[in-house]
């Protein structure tokens, strides 16, 4: 038996590395930038989304760890202009905005099966659906989505120069452009990435998240181009969320349990110190 004193110093104990992890990333999917360069992120397992300024993670909204609770499978999250965060939930079917008091708003009464990305569009929102199979179109205050294409395994989501939507998705012929009326062009042929997930566009280039190979590919937008490793291996472990961030970018690494700062050379660089 233990004697009394570390008997109660045990849970103490217990309860103060509870507490240090909660100041730790567990599970990063996503990141967005904020209008205020603030940054966001999806934590699958904290589960719930932090904020980060100036390399220090706080809890922006910390979710239970019930299932079909808000926020308790968190994949994917964007910010828009005026501040407002939308995170998807697979553990109720959602997707939220974050009101002024940083309480998750259902918009789409549970349609959204498992959303793998989303855009803002405008007044709407875009998201990528893997259970669906579809990219869905809803308003960003909320209302039944609509179809915008049927795309089995699809996940990464942009839009290029001109303003048409681009996606990715894990399937041969992995990026294709999808046009206004729903019509779906393939741009890059086979299987050049092993599990892409999310994407950006700088100028006439695509960037792609890929988790199995531990690379973010660069690519031209036109079906004769090859993907070439623009980062590649350690820091990175498995990327998965990838965002715009000043000349460079920012990606996810749910293993390595970091956000790191990619720049336009592709040196890559943890956001947060260990």
């Amino acid at each position: 038996m233990l004697p009394r004193h570390l008997a109660i110093l045990l849970p103490l104990s217990i309860f103060t590395q509870f507490s240090f992890a909660q100041d730790e990333m567990v599970y990063p999917l996503d990141v967005a930038v904020g209008p205020d360069e603030a940054i966001y992120v999806a934590d699958r397992k904290l589960p719930g989304i932090w904020k980060i300024v100036d390399g220090k993670p706080e809890i922006f909204y910390k979710g239970s760890k019930t299932f079909r609770t808000p926020l308790n499978a968190v994949r994917c999250l964007v910010v828009d202009e005026d501040g407002t965060v939308f995170a998807g939930d697979s553990a109720t079917r959602e997707v939220y905005a974050f009101d002024a008091d940083k309480k998750p708003v259902p918009l789409t009464d549970g349609y959204i099966g498992i959303a793998a990305d989303l855009i803002i569009d405008g007044d709407n929102i875009i998201v990528s659906d893997l259970e669906t199979q579809r990219i869905w179109s809803f308003p960003k205050a909320g209302g039944k989505p609509e179809e915008v294409a049927v795309i089995a395994a699809v996940r990464g989501l942009t839009k290029n120069a001109d303003d048409q939507l681009i996606c990715v998705t894990t399937l041969e012929n992995p990026i294709r452009r999808v046009s206004s009326d729903g019509k779906i062009e393939v741009i890059i042929k086979d299987r050049p990435f092993e599990m892409p997930h999310h994407c950006a566009i700088v100028k006439n280039h695509i960037y792609v998240a890929d988790n199995y190979s531990n690379t973010i590919w660069k690519t031209e937008l036109k079906e004769d181009a090859k993907p070439e490793a623009f980062a590649k291996g350690s820091p990175m472990q498995k990327p998965v969320g990838l965002c715009r961030y000043k000349e460079g970018f920012l990606v996810a690494d749910p293993h390595a349990k970091q956000i790191f700062i990619l720049d336009k050379d592709g040196t890559v660089t943890p956001l947060v110190s260990e």
